[in-house]
């Protein structure tokens, strides 16, 4: 039979964790993130040169123009948005923002802003593929729920531990000779 840990320990940790993760959350408040793609992109136009392209004020400032956010600027996007390659070097463009409308709005136009800086090609048809709609961030409930599971794995390791040195040490080889 498995000896029982201290709970008190256990059932801290996790609250302590649940509280913690949940006070943060809280005050990041709740975002939705859409994603559009790039695909088809010129070899000359993927690595490291896509991307200082993407990241680019021309391609951020024309993104925002593109979604009607002109009371913000290109480094206002550039905090909220990430440009990454995919497997088969697309490019791949996530959005945060406070709204789910205004965060496909600017996924969309960041995909077509990029487009049009890239030349077109013969033979090579480079497509954006816009955000559809945009998904709600982990939000508060669920940084509880995963700040608790953390408190709580956590708080079973701080338990072992201690009840492992709280343990009689092993007996010598004479302790061992008289008990048997």
């Amino acid at each position: 039979m498995l000896p029982l840990v201290d709970v008190r320990i256990v059932l801290g940790c996790a609250l302590v964790g649940a509280i913690a993760a949940g006070a943060l959350a809280l005050a990041g408040g709740t975002d939705y993130r859409a994603r559009s793609f790039v695909i088809r992109v010129p070899p000359d136009f993927t690595g490291e040169r896509g991307l200082a392209l993407a990241r680019g004020d021309a391609v951020l400032g024309r993104a925002l123009a593109l979604a009607g956010e002109d009371e913000h600027g290109a480094a206002w996007l550039r905090a909220r948005s990430t440009a990454e390659l995919t497997s088969r070097l697309d490019l791949s463009f996530t959005v945060k923002a406070p709204d789910r409308e205004q965060a496909a709005a600017l996924a969309t136009a960041y995909a077509i802003a990029y487009r049009e800086q890239v030349p077109r090609r013969a033979g090579l048809t480079t497509r954006g593929r816009g955000a559809r709609d945009a998904q709600r961030t982990l939000g508060p409930v669920g940084w509880t729920l995963l700040g608790a599971a953390a408190g709580l794995w956590l708080g079973m390791a701080l338990a072992i531990v201690r009840q492992g040195r709280a343990s009689p040490p092993p007996l010598g080889p004479a302790e061992r000779a008289r008990t048997a």
